[in-house]
């Protein structure tokens, strides 16, 4: 169905959502530049509220605090739950904040296992992007030594030689005369 005028958009809430339904309208309309169908259905889609714009199932959390900030929120920018409530999407329960600081404040208190470590570890070393550089780099060790007697950190050494901080670690290791007259 092509929709060619704006009709006010009722909404179906199958989950219980807890929202301001014209918010979340004005959200809707803000998002896209084009007419949507007058009735719009809340549902789960994971473990969050959505609603679907044309093919797009978007969170009604992100979706209000991209609307609230004007713009699209960056991948490592979360939508937190004050109350964590997810069906809360209420702006006085919304706080937009960093994913790492997001993952502490959840975190906060817990006991890991030594295999969830263990699995957590793993898991980091798999992420994309981890190591810049994966071809093998020649370092010469007279300009290594020189660095290093200067007091260059082993991120700057890494950046100048053009490889990751481990293989500046492993000639420093190989070669330890290197070091030699140089304070820790």
């Amino acid at each position: 169905m092509i929709v060619k005028k704006q009709k006010p958009i009722k909404f179906i809430n199958t989950c219980g959502c807890i929202v301001d339904e014209k918010e979340l309208e004005q959200a809707i309309l803000w998002y896209t530049d084009k007419p949507v169908c007058g009735t719009k259905k809340i549902f789960m889609h994971g473990n969050y509220p959505a609603v679907a714009i044309y093919k797009e199932k978007i969170h009604v959390h992100r979706l209000l605090m991209m609307y609230w900030q004007n713009r699209k929120l960056l991948r490592n920018e979360y939508v937190h739950h004050i109350d964590e409530n997810k069906l809360n999407a209420m702006k006085s329960n919304l706080c937009l904040i960093e994913v790492g600081k997001h993952q502490s404040m959840h975190n906060k208190g817990k006991v890991f296992s030594e295999n969830h470590r263990a699995l957590i570890s793993e898991a980091n070393r798999r992420r994309a992007g981890r190591i810049k550089f994966k071809k093998r780099v020649h370092i010469d060790l007279v300009e290594l030594q020189k660095m290093a007697s200067s007091g260059a950190s082993i991120s700057a050494m890494a950046r100048y030689f053009k490889c990751d901080r481990w293989t500046i670690k492993n000639r420093l290791y190989e070669h330890p005369h290197l070091l030699k007259g140089v304070s820790e």
